[in-house]
Formats: C-alpha cells, sequence, structure tokens
C-alpha cells in the first residue's frame, strides 16, 4: 500500500489503532508501546537540527537490538512501515505549519474522561535522547523548555509531581505545549508559529 493510497483511505482513528496493535503485540519494555508516545516520540524528532536516517528511528521505536520485531509476514512489517511513515509525515506537516496536535490518551476515571499526557512525554524525552537534544545548544534555554516535559516523561519528574498541587500540576502541563514549539522554532527559525491554540488529538 502506498503513501497516497493510505491518506485516501485510512482515517485518524484506523490509522491509531492499527499502530496501536503492532506496539503492542511486537514490543517489549523497552519499545514505544502506543501512539501517544509514537508522537512525542517524533515530535522531538522534528525539534532537531539535524535529521536522523529513518534507519535510525525506526530501529528506536523498538528499542536495542535484540528488541527489533520477528515479523509473521513480510506483509504486516510492510503495513506497520507503510503506516509509521505517514504518522511521521503527518507530525512533521504540523510542526513546519507551526502547529503542535499532541496525540494524548483519554482515559475514564470514575465516570470521567481525563486526560493523561505522560506517554506522549515519555515518547519525547526517548526521541530527545536519541537524537542528543538534551545534551545540544544552550543547557539553560533546554533545561527551561524541556523542564515541564521532563516532569510527566521521566521517573525522576513523576517523583516531583507526587508532591504537587492539582494548581502545580496543571501549570506545568499547560506549559508543555508552547515550551515544545519555542524549541521547535528555535532549532528551525523558518518556522513561523501559528497564533491559534491548537488542540491536542485524543485517542
Amino acid at each position: 500500500m502506498t503513501e497516497e493510497q493510505n491518506q485516501d483511505v485510512i482515517d485518524e482513528d484506523a490509522l491509531y489503532n492499527r499502530l496501536d496493535h503492532y506496539l503492542s503485540s511486537y514490543g517489549c519494555e523497552r519499545s514505544l508501546m502506543c501512539v501517544s508516545e509514537l508522537d512525542g516520540y517524533f515530535t522531538a524528532l522534528g525539534c532537531t537540527k539535524e535529521s536522523l536516517e529513518p534507519d535510525a528511528w525506526i530501529s528506536g521505536i523498538w528499542g536495542v537490538d535484540e528488541d527489533q520485531p520477528n515479523w509473521a509476514s513480510p506483509e504486516e512489517e510492510e503495513e506497520f512501515l507503510s503506516l509509521v511513515l505517514l504518522m511521521y509525515v503527518n507530525t512533521m506537516d504540523c510542526l513546519v505549519k507551526g502547529e503542535l496536535h499532541p496525540v494524548y490518551l483519554q482515559v475514564e476515571v470514575d465516570g470521567d474522561q481525563e486526560i493523561v499526557i505522560d506517554e506522549w512525554c515519555v515518547g519525547f524525552m526517548r526521541g530527545a535522547r536519541l537524537t542528543g537534544l538534551t545534551r545540544k545548544g544552550d543547557k539553560a534555554f533546554l533545561d527551561e523548555v524541556l523542564a515541564s516535559v521532563r516532569l510527566f516523561g521521566t521517573e525522576a519528574g513523576w517523583t516531583k509531581l507526587d508532591n504537587m498541587s492539582r494548581e502545580e500540576i496543571s501549570f506545568w502541563q499547560e506549559l508543555i505545549e508552547p515550551s515544545i514549539m519555542r524549541l521547535a522554532q528555535f532549532n528551525h527559525p523558518e518556522i513561523s508559529l501559528a497564533e491559534s491554540k491548537n488542540p491536542p488529538v485524543l485517542h
């Protein structure tokens, strides 16, 4: 199936559901496990100055060499690669337009729908480590723009969140998207930030 055909026949929910299926079926504890993590991962790739070759970031989805999938069939591998490239292109296109539509999970808790951002942040930090984003450039600036993502995407951050009030947690959560777009524009000055707030995608 070509990328053009994918765009014609696969809607957003179907794309995410198929990717979730492959990630959960072939992943391990060192793999990205859902589309929210995958979108955060791609966003980090788009925020770096240097682009990675697809072979590097595709293998990074799963972990180290021994974590790479043993596909049940060539058709499954082909479908996964087609879908993952489609999602990658969609995420990059949004960043180029100065937009960010993070794919957050939505779960039901005591009858209410709650947005979960941790997985997206975990994926972003995974991509940031892969590209060396956290080690390159102005450390003070990086610490500032990555502070909120580190809170929700690392074990050290989760420990800090445990001691925060609901108001403090909301404050840091609201900083994630504008901070990431500042980072993207810092490394890609050609990006013009969209004026309006872009809603997240809930999955």
